[in-house]
């Protein structure tokens, strides 16, 4: 999480963005060149199919929208991005004031942002975890989008997840779990023939609000009642940035450390395609 300390400092250099139109430009010509480079990459998007892209409400799922529509409309292939919402009441009831995204969507971006109401079953297993653990809300969530790829024929689902988060991800699992496991840019789920991409992996939290301020896209704070207490914040805030305040660089070359290793274990076995 941001600290209102950071915020300060994102909004005086998202104020001075605005008054040199040319550093905004610059930050995100540098934000659209690294995401293109990631999709590449990692062959995230290929013609004529469609992705869904999950909006959250928060800043990095908001600027994913922004900036992949962006991308879209200078692309030389072909796709089609679905933006929705998921109703709150089949997780936790996060207010992120959806008529206000839904309203910079529609009118700025000229872009649908669809709201889905999905319940799960009475009789599922789910319904009694809900609300007890991030992990049972993601898993629930993702149950949720695999459904939507059916009734769309989508067969990528955009998350918003960017360096910080993949990091902080990788550590969390060494330490909680005892194994090295990263957080991948594009994670391939062959029984679903679906694929989770993260374009946004190889962008840092700091350029991420940093945007959205100087573009003043709205966007909500989570006020979901387990996420500040969540392991993913403490590793993030006392290991990862804290790692960074004595080294410098420290995000940046673990991220691109473990990137290596997940390229090396997995192009082997076309994991990527």
């Amino acid at each position: 999480m941001i600290n209102e300390k950071d915020l300060e400092n994102y909004k005086n250099e998202a104020l001075k963005n605005k008054a040199d139109s040319k550093e905004c430009k610059n930050l995100e010509k540098r934000i659209k060149r690294d995401m293109i480079r990631a999709i590449n990459d990692f062959n995230m998007i290929e013609e004529w199919e469609t992705i869904l892209l999950w909006v959250s409400g928060w800043k990095d799922s908001m600027l994913l929208g922004y900036m992949l529509n962006e991308i879209r409309k200078s692309s030389k292939k072909k796709f089609e991005i679905r933006w929705v919402y998921i109703f709150k009441e089949f997780l936790i009831n996060c207010d992120i004031m959806f008529e206000e995204k839904r309203k910079y969507f529609e009118e700025e971006l000229w872009i649908t942002l669809e709201k889905i109401d999905v319940k799960l079953p009475p009789d599922s297993l789910l319904n009694e975890w809900i609300g007890q653990s991030c992990q049972w809300c993601a898993y629930a969530r993702r149950v949720a989008m695999m459904k939507l790829c059916q009734k769309y024929w989508a067969t990528k689902i955009a998350y918003w997840h960017h360096m910080d988060d993949i990091v902080t991800t990788t550590f969390m699992n060494m330490i909680q779990w005892r194994k090295f496991k990263i957080m991948p840019p594009k994670n391939v789920m062959r029984t679903w023939k679906v694929a989770f991409i993260r374009p946004l992996s190889y962008i840092r939290e700091k350029d991420v609000m940093k945007m959205v301020m100087a573009k003043n896209i709205p966007f909500s704070w989570c006020n979901c009642p387990v996420w500040e207490d969540k392991m993913r914040n403490k590793i993030k805030k006392e290991i990862v940035w804290a790692n960074e305040k004595i080294l410098p660089n420290f995000v940046e070359n673990s991220f691109w450390a473990f990137i290596k290793e997940f390229r090396e274990k997995y192009e082997s076995v076309d994991y990527m395609t």
